[in-house]
């Protein structure tokens, strides 16, 4: 067993911030005169910001059901992406993982119980579950022509945006900044009063989602993010792994690799083929490891 320097390096975080990046600045590059493009990816993506350049399956998946349309592409999208990537794009290419990933680096990151993160990892997928039923419930009723969208509001189309940091971020606060909506001078301060509760429950999901990154890494990710309730789902199955070779593990002596992992999977626990719904792949347990006894793999098993 080859044995390397026990100080980790820092060469998959620097690829994987710079890929993030990449992938940020990609996504809403209609700001620097990036043409849109027709792609549909696995992450949350708001679709009412017009500077992005693709769409967000999940939001794609909400627009077409509230509309009574089939959403063949986004199920495909979501589905094909789980079962071959697992996690990979939410720990990679998503912007508020990435935004909660910048946080953490600064944070406690503090841990919890692997019980404790099934249990959030089952909210998720309750929230996923809670919100289809009302997109389908949403979309029936349109196809019957007894609309329910009024009962909606702003929400209609996409009845997840009232939770979704994303969204909040970069499509209402990009639209409050765009018109210029907010207090121009103390004089004006008294207009705050006049902005819908939405937008203050909206805020404060904002505040809540990205502050909470300095204690618990990805909580949001974890606990409440629909998408990734359903990622996780299909993940476990998913192709592409995170993989740690028994033979070359040191085991219960070592654990530097569930020390590094911000997601708190019980990687010596497992061992060989990781399929954990939390796991994103970020390979921050790679990086970690002593012996290189841990890689991604294709497995069809």
């Amino acid at each position: 067993m080859k044995r390397r320097n026990t100080h980790y390096s820092r060469r998959i975080t620097i690829l994987r911030t710079l890929i993030q990046i990449s992938a940020f600045i990609l996504i809403f590059g209609g700001a620097l005169g990036i043409a849109a493009s027709e792609i549909v990816l696995p992450v949350m993506i708001p679709a009412g910001n017009p500077y992005t350049t693709v769409m967000g399956a999940w939001q794609l998946l909400e627009i077409m059901v509230t509309a009574a349309i089939f959403p063949y592409l986004a199920i495909a999208v979501i589905a094909l992406g789980s079962l071959i990537f697992g996690r990979f794009f939410c720990g990679w290419v998503c912007p508020f993982g990435f935004i909660s990933d910048l946080v953490s680096y600064i944070g406690k990151k503090g841990r919890v119980s692997d019980k404790t993160n099934i249990s959030l990892f089952k909210i998720s997928l309750f929230i996923a579950g809670l919100f289809l039923f009302i997109d389908f419930s949403r979309g029936y009723n349109e196809a019957v022509g007894t609309s329910i969208a009024h009962y909606f509001g702003d929400f209609s189309r996409e009845p997840s945006s009232i939770i979704d940091p994303t969204s909040s971020m970069f499509s209402m606060l990009f639209w409050y900044f765009y018109w210029r909506l907010y207090p121009q001078g103390l004089d004006k301060l008294s207009q705050i009063i006049k902005y819908p509760p939405t937008f203050w429950i909206r805020l404060v999901i904002v505040i809540i989602a990205i502050v909470s990154n300095y204690y618990i890494p990805r909580l949001w990710c974890r606990t409440f993010c629909p998408l990734g309730g359903l990622m996780g789902l299909g993940g476990q199955y998913s192709l592409l792994r995170v993989f740690v070779d028994p033979k070359n593990c040191l085991g219960e002596k070592c654990r530097l690799c569930e020390k590094r992992c911000p997601l708190n999977i019980p990687l010596v626990s497992i061992r060989g083929d990781i399929r954990h719904p939390q796991c994103t792949m970020c390979l921050m347990c790679a990086e970690a490891c002593p012996t290189n006894a841990i890689r991604l793999r294709i497995s069809l098993t």
